[in-house]
């Protein structure tokens, strides 16, 4: 295997052996992580012996916000600003969209239209709040996980990507959701990759999408990785599309990645 560009990690919830392993091995230009981080400690600390071998990215999930230390060991650590949350960012050579966080009906039921979510913002919340239910002065610790309609409507505004990572899963997956398929096709992807589920999915493998959708997909189990081996200018004559999307293989390695 060469070296790949990038690799994608699915939830971590703490246990970062097979990422620093993978790395270490495959030694990624940089890698991203789908979400659940769960650090024991600042995320920089976790990951320290492998921050001088490839940049770090992420999102966040839904149990980031389970406890005051798994939400301050990713927004206190040195990585914090490597959250590709609701922006674009050129990641070894690629245009990467982030969605972290998950829909909740309380915020919005995203199978409804985005006009009728009951609230726009984590600013209307906040509004919404009493003050001693408040934390931190702000919402809820629970919803700074929820996906708002500014946060999704921030991206699908926004300027095109080659790949969205997503905690959520698309429409083809059973609990998936058709706005993050929307989201998708309005960036102009060719690759959706997300976590969350705890499976490994090629959806075109298994029959879930077909090979002539807009993107591919995949989703990524706890403790396994999505790896991309070729350099992401080498273009086929198929539109431009480059040659690593119609021919990406998922490398599920988890403890094997030790070895």
């Amino acid at each position: 295997m060469t070296k790949p560009a990038l690799m994608f990690f699915g939830d971590p919830h703490g246990d970062f052996v097979p990422v620093i392993a993978a790395v270490e091995r495959f030694q990624p230009e940089a890698i991203v992580l789908l979400g659940d981080v769960q650090a024991r400690q600042p995320l920089h600390v976790e990951l320290a012996p492998i921050l001088d071998k490839t940049a770090v990215w992420f999102i966040h999930g839904n149990h980031y916000t389970d406890s005051d230390a798994d939400y301050d060991n990713l927004w206190g650590s040195e990585l914090a600003h490597r959250n590709l949350h609701g922006r674009v960012v050129e990641i070894a050579g690629y245009q990467v969209a982030g969605l972290g966080g998950i829909f909740r009906d309380k915020i919005w039921n995203a199978g409804r239209p985005i006009d009728e979510a009951a609230f726009a913002s984590a600013d209307a919340l906040c509004r919404s709040m009493r003050p001693e239910v408040r934390w931190r002065d702000s919402i809820a610790r629970r919803h700074r996980s929820s996906i708002f309609p500014e946060d999704y409507l921030q991206l699908f505004l926004g300027p095109p990507a080659d790949i969205l990572v997503t905690h959520e899963a698309p429409a083809a997956h059973l609990y998936g959701w058709r706005a993050i398929d929307e989201l998708a096709e309005a960036l102009g992807v060719r690759l959706v990759v997300h976590g969350h589920h705890h499976r490994d999915i090629d959806y075109v493998g298994e029959g879930l999408l077909s090979a002539a959708a807009p993107f591919r997909a995949f989703g990524v189990d706890k403790g396994s990785h999505l790896a991309w081996e070729r350099d992401p200018q080498g273009e086929t004559e198929l539109g431009g599309v480059p040659q690593d999307l119609l021919d990406i293989a998922v490398q599920v390695l988890g403890a094997k990645a030790q070895t």
